[in-house]
């Protein structure tokens, strides 16, 4: 019988209180409850465009800042999607995309290593996008890296609009994990390390 891949998490500390679900196989629904309406509408494109159900419920201390917020949802979200992967057997591991948005070209490589790694090379032209300052968003993918156990490099090849790029960021994001969680039947229950364990 095959396992599901479902695991539900809560993260509480003095600043932030955080509970997610998430089903990797899953069809892209989403319930993301935020104080913050920019990372909600992030959250929403992860869950569209990895095909991962994302539930996420979240009180924070935004009246200080958006930082606390967004750093522990990125490490609770990873976190989740981290144990909902088992012992990943299956799994592609790797993917690696380059994603249009309109004038923006972001690229992302990844892969469900077991050995956590951000690789950043995004420059943004604002110094804050939606609200939020600018700097905050790397913070959110090396939580969701070193939680999720994962390598992911991510550059912006170009492009004019924060929006854009930082959504670009988001949806290439999404599209690798849906390519490196996918099952390929053939290998089902073989772990995809010649360690034989990620």
């Amino acid at each position: 019988m095959k396992k599901k891949r479902i695991s539900e998490n809560f993260r509480k500390t003095s600043e932030t209180e955080i509970y997610c679900k998430v089903n990797i196989d899953g069809k892209g629904l989403n319930k993301i409850n935020t104080p913050i309406p920019f990372i909600n509408h992030m959250l929403e494109q992860i869950s569209k465009h990895s095909n991962i159900d994302l539930e996420v419920e979240c009180s924070g201390d935004v009246e200080i800042d958006a930082h606390h917020t967004i750093e522990d949802l990125g490490w609770c979200i990873g976190e989740t999607v981290n144990i909902a992967l088992l012992n990943k057997a299956g799994i592609n591991r790797y993917a690696s995309l380059s994603l249009p948005m309109d004038e923006t070209l972001t690229s992302c490589a990844l892969d469900v290593s077991g050995r956590p790694w951000l690789e950043w090379k995004v420059v943004l032209p604002n110094e804050k996008i939606g609200g939020i300052d600018s700097e905050i968003f790397q913070e959110f993918f090396r939580a969701f890296a070193q939680s999720a156990k994962m390598t992911i490099h991510i550059e912006n090849n170009y492009g004019l609009n924060a929006h854009h790029i930082i959504e670009s960021c988001f949806k290439v994001l999404a599209v690798c994990l849906k390519n490196s969680l996918a099952i390929t039947q053939r290998n089902k229950d073989i772990i995809p390390s010649t360690k034989g364990v990620i």
